[in-house]
């Protein structure tokens, strides 16, 4: 059967009952993207604005191991040093505001045995979830977002001895890549941002890939948790062979899907996240940051309009128009509390 779009004389089935009033639709919950459990959100009331960055070495900085710089002999004048206070500076965030549309005719509104604006509001909503995603992604898969030596080729950290999907359980390239990048970013944060807050944010394929691997096979057969995530209901990533902690890291796998035919045309589709790279991402607390306090997230979503839903009926033309509108900003707020690895497959 052919494709149609909805018009005055298409929406209404005759005998739509016969079928159990059965509707095919592949709308997805905004909740349910991966996205909103490896970022951060910042209402903000402005469009453009600055965040405080301070840096972090002041309050671990002992210069001497005998504290010389700190002694305070009985009677002399309290020790004075100029270089006591840390630095820190403002960065700027500026978002943009996107509108994501859609317009359905009188006649096919009245006459349509689904209700067809609440469904395309939920398919704009996704597109709208999707095209958060893929600005994200962009600042991810680029270098200069991550700190000096928080970006590295996994088969070049000391000790590896290829790429994460060739493993075995003599080689542990996988375990080495994440403990070698986790003491990256305890040295960088001071030891704040640790194993606990971290994610590891991965593609489907790269997904099936690792868990296809010797070394993690292995360590799913040794371990009864990880073991029953995988071959059970009670893991999130069974689908993918893969636990929801891998040596103490949860894990994310991306599987937000892009389109990026024009309509009409040969459907091309593909996964957003990197296939040959993989991340760790802090992020502390809850999805929403709380107003005021520090973050060590590693990306930050700043928010002016927050995915709002608005419909109108124009009488003049007979149509409703219906519109998701998001305004943000994706700013990598602490790369210190990140890690890119990549050429992650072979």
């Amino acid at each position: 059967m052919a494709i149609a779009y909805p018009g005055g004389n298409n929406t209404f089935v005759k005998d739509l009952d016969a079928s159990g009033r059965l509707i095919t639709e592949f709308s997805r919950n905004p909740d349910q993207f991966a996205l909103n459990s490896y970022i951060q959100l910042s209402n903000v009331s402005k469009s453009a604005g600055y965040y405080l960055k301070i840096t972090p070495e002041e309050a671990a900085r002992v210069l001497n191991a005998n504290l010389a710089e700190f002694v305070w002999p009985d009677g002399a004048p309290r020790p004075s040093r100029n270089n006591g206070t840390e630095t820190f500076s403002f960065a700027g965030y500026e978002t943009e505001r996107y509108d994501y549309d859609f317009t359905i005719g009188r006649k096919a509104s009245e006459q349509a045995d689904w209700n067809i604006i609440e469904s395309h509001s939920r398919i704009k909503a996704q597109q709208a979830m999707t095209a958060r995603t893929l600005s994200v992604h962009g600042l991810l898969q680029t270098a200069g977002t991550w700190a000096t030596g928080h970006s590295i080729d996994v088969t070049t950290i000391p000790g590896n001895s290829g790429n994460w999907d060739q493993s075995t359980s003599a080689r542990q390239d996988i375990k080495r890549s994440l403990a070698y990048a986790i003491e990256k970013v305890m040295l960088a944060t001071l030891s704040v941002v640790r194993r606990k807050d971290i994610q590891l944010v991965l593609s489907p394929d790269a997904a099936h890939a690792m868990s296809e691997s010797q070394e993690i096979v292995e360590h799913i057969k040794s371990s009864p948790d990880a073991y029953s995530q995988v071959v059970g209901d009670a893991g999130k990533w069974g689908e993918y062979q893969l636990p929801d902690r891998l040596y103490g890291v949860d894990i994310q796998v991306e599987d937000a899907v892009r389109v990026s035919s024009k309509r009409g045309a040969t459907l091309a589709s593909s996964f957003i996240c990197d296939n040959d790279e993989a991340y760790l991402l802090a992020r502390p607390g809850s999805l929403v940051a709380e107003s005021g306090g520090p973050s060590f997230s590693t990306i930050h979503l700043f928010l002016k309009e927050d995915m709002t839903v608005w419909t109108n009926d124009n009488e003049d033309d007979r149509r409703t128009e219906g519109h998701v509108v998001d305004d943000f900003d994706v700013v990598s707020t602490a790369p210190a509390s990140g890690f890119r690895f990549e050429n992650i497959l072979s």
